[in-house]
């Protein structure tokens, strides 16, 4: 006789659904990380031309040079405060698909000590079943051993 989990098929729908979330998870994780990226090259991208504009000061100061250095940081930093959202945007999410992940993985654990409970539970029955069989051979033998030295 073997063992039979009654609840199998909603543990291997368990375990799929911990796989997709762990999936989620890292293509989330990997946004994130593409994210910061962005939010560092925009940053770089700044000082950069800050410091352009700091090598190019020269004698007077250029009224016209200087507001149009003054646009492009503007950009520059209009640009990191969207890049600045989108990165929250995916921490957020990752938050969530952790949550989602951690949830997946509990519920499928539960279903698998379920299991290991019900399969030792089998064990034991079996064991049993056989001890109970030993003893009537046993009983049975006794018997006939009994009967024979009558």
């Amino acid at each position: 006789m073997t063992f039979k989990f009654s609840l199998q098929k909603i543990l291997d729908l368990r375990a799929r659904l911990e796989q997709e979330a762990a999936a989620e998870l890292s293509r989330a994780q990997k946004l994130l990380h593409e994210a910061e990226i962005l939010l560092q090259a925009q940053k770089s991208r700044r000082e950069a031309h800050i410091q352009s504009w700091r090598e190019n000061i020269q004698g007077q100061l250029d009224m016209a040079g200087l507001r149009l250095y003054q646009l492009g940081i503007a950009a520059i930093d209009e640009r990191i405060n969207r890049q600045t959202e989108v990165l929250n945007e995916c921490q957020e999410l990752v938050e969530k698909n952790r949550k989602d992940y951690l949830t997946a993985r509990r519920r499928r654990k539960v279903l698998e000590k379920h299991k290991e409970k019900e399969l030792v539970r089998f064990r034991e029955e079996a064991l049993r079943n056989e001890q109970k069989e030993l003893d009537d051979v046993a009983g049975t033998r006794f018997a006939r051993q009994e009967a024979a030295s009558l």
